[in-house]
């Protein structure tokens, strides 16, 4: 069974939404419904996404289903009394509209974008995603987001600095953010202040939680607890490492 966040945000992206028909609406919801792993739903499925959207009701969901299934062009298919599953030319279609949708823009809610200008593309797309997942209400994905990025930045200092050996295994693989965090304070070519010394641990953690504890989910106010030391910590990377003069 789907979740109520997962209706939500699928309708979300489908602009203007609350203004199209209810008859438009369902051809939407059985789409959905197709996408998170009920092939076969009845007209109560459907009836449900209206009820918890708080949306009014298709008069007679069964009649357009068993309408809509016996046409020349049908969007349905009849497998059984009262249960229906969506026709292949139905599913490209919608297939077809949603691979056009553009994510909306990152704001600067979670830090300015702007600080991470003029570092790599993929650092760039790292920030992007992790202050996506921030504005979408995606808090354990944004916390991962974050942990990846405050992880490539560490080991980028490094290399900057041509001592990335510190922070490799006999194997020449990278250590885990513990012992990268770890290294990065105790190195003596650069001094962290000690604002970013906690802000390290702070983003670690609760990145940590997000991504390996089952029970834990992040929420908002966890990330905003900490929006100072994450900005903190990735503008003192970047300064640190001084992308412009990294050739």
């Amino acid at each position: 069974m789907y979740s109520m966040d997962l209706l939500e945000n699928f309708v979300f992206t489908i602009e203007d939404f609350n203004n199209y028909t209810p008859a438009k609406q369902i051809d939407y919801f059985a789409y959905f419904l197709h996408l998170n792993n009920m092939d076969k739903f009845t007209a109560k499925d459907i009836e449900l996404c209206f009820e918890l959207l708080k949306y009014p009701k298709y008069s007679n969901i069964s009649a357009y289903l068993n309408n809509n299934s016996n046409t020349k062009n049908k969007k349905f298919i009849k497998k059984d009394t009262g249960i229906f599953t969506i026709t292949r030319q139905f599913q490209n279609k919608f297939d077809k509209e949603f691979s056009n949708i553009k994510a909306p823009p990152p704001s600067n809610d979670l830090f300015p974008l702007e600080i991470v200008e003029g570092t790599r593309e993929y650092i760039k797309e790292i920030s992007i995603q992790a202050i996506s997942c921030y504005d979408l209400k995606l808090f354990d994905a944004c916390s991962v987001m974050l942990r990846k990025l405050i992880e490539t930045l560490i080991i980028e200092c490094f290399e900057k600095y041509k001592i990335d050996i510190k922070i490799k295994d006999k194997n020449g693989e990278f250590f885990y953010l513990s012992d990268l965090i770890s290294n990065l304070l105790i190195e003596p070519t650069w001094n962290i202040s000690r604002n970013a010394k906690q802000g390290f641990k702070k983003i670690k953690t609760i990145g940590d939680l997000a991504a390996h504890n089952r029970r834990f989910c992040a929420k908002k106010g966890d990330i905003d607890k900490i929006k100072q030391d994450i900005r903190i910590c990735i503008q003192e990377l970047i300064n640190l490492i001084d992308y412009k003069n990294w050739k």
